[in-house]
């Protein structure tokens, strides 16, 4: 098992970003399906491909995005986390399903927490998915309503817009 000590959580470069695709790819996919059905599991993450890679590259280097990885030391990216600065929202934290539950998902979290409140955001918010929920809430997040996420496809899924001040 892999401790967290010995995971680094750095800023994301564009040339991680096959890994991080493939690590969302990885997370999305063992997601129960009693949360999702697999259509909607495919529509939220696509295998990945070059157009796809192509386009995280680019994202990564956007003024309004910061994105992290956390790697092992042999820098194999097991998380991913984006924050979107002006909008105050985690837009994505995954973690390699053969590496969760061992604190990686927490690094990142705080890791956009020390960004966000250096950019002097006074909170932050995510649209959670439901098997997210629980992980948010002993982060400190409080649930505001239920919502729909968009899908790339068009498709839509059930999520929770979830809270947490900062400052």
């Amino acid at each position: 098992m892999v401790m967290t000590k010995e995971i680094e959580c750095r800023a994301a470069r564009s040339n991680d970003a096959k890994d991080m695709i493939t690590v969302q790819f990885k997370a999305v996919q063992s997601i129960s399906k009693e949360n999702y059905p697999k259509q909607v599991l495919s529509a939220w993450s696509p295998k990945p491909n070059t157009e796809r890679i192509k386009w995280w590259a680019d994202y990564i280097n956007n003024d309004n995005v910061r994105c992290y990885v956390a790697t092992n030391k042999k820098s194999k990216v097991l998380g991913v986390a984006v924050y979107l600065i002006a909008e105050q929202c985690i837009k994505s934290l995954y973690v390699d399903p053969k590496h969760s539950r061992m604190g990686i998902g927490s690094r990142l979290l705080q890791r956009i927490e020390r960004f966000a409140d250096r950019k002097e955001a006074d909170k932050l918010n995510i649209k959670a998915s439901l098997n997210s929920i629980s992980f948010y809430k002993n982060m400190g997040f409080q649930k505001i309503k239920e919502v729909k996420q968009i899908l790339s496809n068009g498709s839509t899924m059930e999520a929770t817009f979830m809270e947490k001040a900062i400052n």
